[in-house]
């Protein structure tokens, strides 16, 4: 198997999902899949990128499920790449590609590697595969289509869709995410007023400023009455896995960062402002008493905070304020044991391949469906690793990358890591 070829077709197919491609990328699978001896079919459902379903029984008690996504982000602006986006190369050890870190890499490596194990007989655990096509744009249709086909992606564990080096260059795990809950808070009165009449008239941006600072204090703790009475507090074993030095988060946000930074980066729930608006913005000045105001907060969750439960505290405390919240979106966070078998099995091959302690994410500071599809599936055991990308991937933004070496090594941990669930 030609392993840099292969990658390099799949690369090679647009599959940009906020522009309805990635018919051709799924097709691009299935057939891949079956030319390799895997039952392999397109799934069609309310989605307009199919799901990729794919299954191998060796007759084993036990069944892994690996999930990746072929879509991938928009490329643009495209006079800051490089190269081309869709015409892979490489240079200086890296291979330059739009999906080459989020998620094409991954996968294939991970597919590559199973089917190694397969020609020399050594796979001694069923796989299922589930990939899809819209996780770039939020997944909007994987709770519908898992209610319809849940019988056929039961398994006992998921493997995430793959998280690669962590910024120390560890190989990195990360066992859940964090909820999400997204607001907008809106306050209006009647018209615009000249500012003259600010000693007797009601501002908006002004009643959305003790809004906010009524939400959290100067070091980010929220002042939401029992906002924290459900959070889960990590073990001292989890913990143990989190001794990043600051110096790594401060390249990372380009900011300095407090002492114990991974912790709360990974523990503490959040309040943030992502966007605000209110009144004259343009050009010079405009005397004005603004008639509307608004501000979007997303709230990012720990276990075992529940969106709906954080919104209805939000509610309560801010109803003496008068001002409208509407709801944007939730998700429930979700955490699997570190001393679940798939954890131990991620953490003993990660040390066998990469001969470092791999630092593990008891959830990771991001947000994705982790806990919709445990429910759904009734699968209790799902995590994160066997990744090919590194914080200094780029995914997401121009000129992604990974290194070529990290491909290899993503494929043996996916050989060891079967070989320690499969025992």
């Amino acid at each position: 198997m030609d392993y840099f070829k292969d990658l390099f077709e799949f690369l090679k197919i647009d599959t940009t999902s906020a522009k309805g491609k990635g018919e051709e990328g799924a097709r691009f699978l299935v057939d891949y899949m079956k030319e390799n001896g895997i039952k392999a079919e397109l799934i069609r459902h309310k989605s307009k990128n199919p799901y990729v379903y794919g299954e191998i029984n060796v007759g084993a008690s036990k069944t892994l499920l690996v999930y990746n996504h072929y879509d991938v982000q928009p490329v643009e602006p495209l006079d800051k790449w490089n190269t081309d986006p869709f015409n892979p190369v490489v240079k200086d050890g890296k291979i330059y590609a739009r999906g080459v870190g989020d998620d094409k890499g991954s996968l294939l490596a991970r597919l590559q590697a199973i089917i190694d194990l397969m020609r020399e007989n050594k796979l001694k655990i069923n796989i299922k595969f589930l990939y899809e096509g819209e996780e770039e744009i939020g997944s909007p249709n994987m709770e519908d289509f898992l209610k319809d086909y849940r019988e056929k992606f039961k398994a006992d564990y998921i493997l995430w869709e793959g998280s690669g080096r962590a910024p120390n260059n560890a190989p990195q795990i990360v066992l859940g995410v964090k909820g999400l809950l997204y607001v907008e808070l809106r306050k209006k009165t009647p018209k615009d007023l000249h500012s003259m009449y600010a000693p007797i008239a009601e501002n908006p941006v002004w009643d959305l400023v003790y809004v906010l600072r009524s939400l959290r204090d100067e070091n980010g703790r929220v002042l939401i009455p029992h906002f924290y009475d459900k959070v889960k507090k990590l073990t001292d074993e989890e913990k143990k896995y989190l001794s990043i030095d600051e110096r790594y988060l401060e390249q990372a946000v380009e900011q300095k960062v407090q002492k114990g930074g991974m912790v709360r980066l990974i523990e503490e729930p959040t309040c943030n402002i992502a966007g605000i608006y209110g009144g004259y913005t343009g050009e010079g000045s405009k005397t004005v008493i603004p008639s509307y105001s608004f501000v979007k907060i997303d709230f990012r969750l720990v276990p075992d905070q529940d969106p709906e439960e954080v919104l209805k505290l939000l509610k309560e405390y801010l109803a003496p304020y008068g001002v409208e919240i509407v709801k944007y979106g939730s998700v429930r966070p979700y955490r699997t044991s570190i001393n679940s078998e798939i954890a131990r099995a991620l953490i003993s091959s990660a040390q066998r391949v990469y001969g470092v302690e791999p630092v593990v994410l008891p959830n990771s500071p991001g947000t994705g469906p982790m806990e919709m599809i445990s429910r759904h599936l009734d699968i209790k055991q799902i995590a994160d690793g066997v990744g090919v990308d590194n914080y200094g991937s780029n995914i997401h933004s121009f000129n992604e990358n990974i290194y070529v070496d990290d491909y290899k090594l993503g494929m043996l941990w996916m050989k060891e890591l079967l070989s320690e669930l499969g025992r």
